[in-house]
């Protein structure tokens, strides 16, 4: 699994958009035009239905899967519609699970419809409310349509859920062997199954230049350079605990391309979204890759906002193709992200996308995002 998409995992279930990348199914009727993250056609706006508008998985027994139940989403606009994803959302996503996802990446034309199938596979007893949130390039987005379903059986013991972490000798590495690097933004959230909802998550010492939410999400820029270890433990709604040792392996940062090796230009795009109690916002991200090429360097990234109809203080979260790149705090409806390294890696059809809030908190929707760039 690679590093995007087990961070896209995990920070997004604590979110309550936990994604599911690989899309197989077609739609039910011909595909619209191939699209890219900003999606939609020239004239006209895209517009969405979902059907049904709520799904009921009824008893389940737990550790028992049900059967599919299916949600389709028709384009009722006279513009493409353009899926950039498809996602559980709520406390209980790792109890539902979408297994066969026709939407994300799509591109629907005027009256062309896509599917998303979802099973319930409760790891515990009584109800457990949720929702499939689809993320697009309709007006209204996201939309939510809202799942349940209700554990039956023998509860679970509470435990630390590890299952996107490298864990040997009783440590778990958050990396998953890919190490970050030091002074650099890093984020990624803790999971737990069993016990009694909600997890409320603490450390008496996380590595230094990263903070713990309640929530079990985990960011900042980790300033120890090597392999820190620290506890963090997990208390449910009882009052029971569960505890594990992980580690946060961080490198230095890469160096610059090699002497005659061509680098990449500098590229920066815009960042718009709609108004925001009346206020339209704007901005721009910027990817300097003049120290990257095919024979190694690194890339650094930023962007800047404006215009923002927020509370001083509100802190936006920012992401590259959904992977986690930084925060912005706004000051007078401003403010810059602090410079992300990409490590050797060059943007090519990369959105950057900012939302109005950390992942962990409500509402948590996408305020502003770019054109691809190229």
């Amino acid at each position: 699994m690679t590093r995007l998409r087990r961070l896209l995992l995990l920070w997004i279930a604590v979110a309550g958009t936990l994604a599911v990348w690989a899309a197989t199914a077609t739609p039910s009727s011909a595909h619209g035009t191939s699209g890219g993250g900003s999606g939609g056609g020239t004239t006209g706006t895209p517009s969405i239905s979902l059907s049904p508008a709520s799904l009921d998985f009824g008893s389940q027994e737990n550790g028992t899967t049900s059967a599919a139940q299916t949600i389709t989403a028709t384009n009722t606009g006279t513009a493409n519609l353009f899926f950039n994803n498809v996602a559980e959302s709520g406390s209980f996503n790792l109890d539902y699970t979408i297994v066969n996802d026709g939407c994300i990446g799509l591109t629907l034309a005027p009256g062309q419809s896509c599917q998303t199938a979802v099973t319930f596979s409760p790891d515990n007893t009584g109800a457990m409310p949720d929702n499939i949130v689809f993320t697009d390039n309709a007006v209204n987005s996201p939309q939510s349509v809202p799942i349940t379903g209700t554990g039956t059986g023998a509860p679970t013991p509470l435990a630390i859920n590890n299952q996107f972490y490298a864990c040997s000798g009783g440590v778990c590495d958050i990396t998953d062997n890919d190490p970050g690097i030091v002074n650099n933004f890093y984020s990624t959230s803790f999971l737990a199954q069993g016990g009694a909802p909600p997890y409320t998550w603490s450390s008496s010492q996380v590595p230094s230049g990263m903070t713990l939410h309640g929530t079990g999400l985990i960011l900042g820029d980790p300033t120890t350079l090597g392999t820190p270890t620290f506890q963090v433990t997990v208390t449910d709604a009882q009052g029971h605990t569960a505890t594990g040792t992980y580690s946060l392996p961080t490198t230095n940062p890469p160096a610059s391309a090699p002497p005659g090796c061509a680098t990449y230009p500098t590229v920066t795009e815009p960042l718009t979204g709609p108004a925001i109690s009346g206020t339209t916002p704007s901005g721009s991200a910027t990817a300097n890759q003049t120290h990257d090429s095919g024979c190694g360097g690194y890339s650094l990234l930023t962007a800047k906002v404006s215009n923002v109809n927020l509370p001083d203080g509100t802190v936006l979260w920012v992401t590259l193709d959904f992977n986690p790149v930084g925060e912005i705090t706004l000051s007078h409806g401003s403010g810059t992200m602090a410079t992300y390294n990409m490590g050797n890696f060059a943007v090519s059809m990369d959105a950057v996308r900012i939302f109005n809030s950390l992942p962990d908190q409500s509402p948590f929707q996408q305020i502003l995002i770019g054109g691809s760039f190229r």
